[in-house]
């Protein structure tokens, strides 16, 4: 997924540039450290509350920093480009306008989603997924269970320390992941330039070829 900045050949040949592609590179970097400011300015709607206690912040499109890194600015002879090849990029940069995107689990499974603070401890720990959470928790000597609802497994996964102290007695249950079908995530598109910034780059632009043709 990327934007693009195209200068038509045909603009080329009337500014009489054989090449431009130092003009093109400028460009291309400048974009890139434009849309890295968007993401670091965060993207509205705000997180939702149990995002935000998980995260232990409001910080929109930034949690373990792989989408900002994933950014990569390329340009040729006739325009500068700015992408990234995360997958979840298109679930805020949609293309059919829409404002929101629905995650849906597979066939017979659950979403395990984080359920507080703890887990991102657990998680730079053992590994990102719920299996490597809760394979890295059972080796540690912790016990991990979903508690009866109505006579059957609830949505939601704890853990807990094995008792072996008093001390580790009186501890509390950990809430890890809840268990969902499906989640909503609203759209916060962040591979844009401002208009503002589009006409200092235009003006750029005019600059380079006036430098170039004196």
């Amino acid at each position: 997924m990327n934007i693009q900045l195209k200068l038509e050949e045909r603009t080329r040949f009337l500014m009489n540039i054989k090449s431009i592609k130092p003009l093109m590179k400028e460009l291309s970097l400048w974009a890139l450290s434009t849309v890295q400011k968007n993401i670091e300015k965060g993207i509205t709607p705000a997180n939702a509350a149990l995002t935000q206690e998980v995260k232990q912040g409001n910080k929109t499109l930034r949690d373990t920093g792989r989408l900002r890194a994933s950014l990569t600015a390329r340009h040729s002879e006739t325009e500068a480009v700015v992408g990234t090849n995360v997958p979840y990029a298109q679930v805020h940069n949609r293309e059919d306008g829409r404002s929101e995107t629905v995650i849906r689990a597979k066939s017979g499974k659950s979403l395990a989603i984080p359920a507080s603070a703890r887990v991102r401890t657990f998680q730079r720990r053992y590994g990102f997924s719920a299996r490597e959470v809760i394979a890295g928790l059972k080796k540690d000597n912790y016990i991990v269970f979903r508690p009866l609802k109505n006579g059957r497994p609830g949505n939601v996964i704890f853990a807990q320390k094995k008792v072996i102290s008093r001390k580790t007695m009186r501890s509390a249950s950990i809430p890890l992941f809840i268990l969902k079908k499906s989640i909503t995530i609203p759209t916060r598109p962040f591979l844009f330039i401002p208009d503002a910034v589009l006409e200092t780059m235009l003006d750029r632009v005019g600059a380079y070829y006036a430098h170039i043709s004196s």
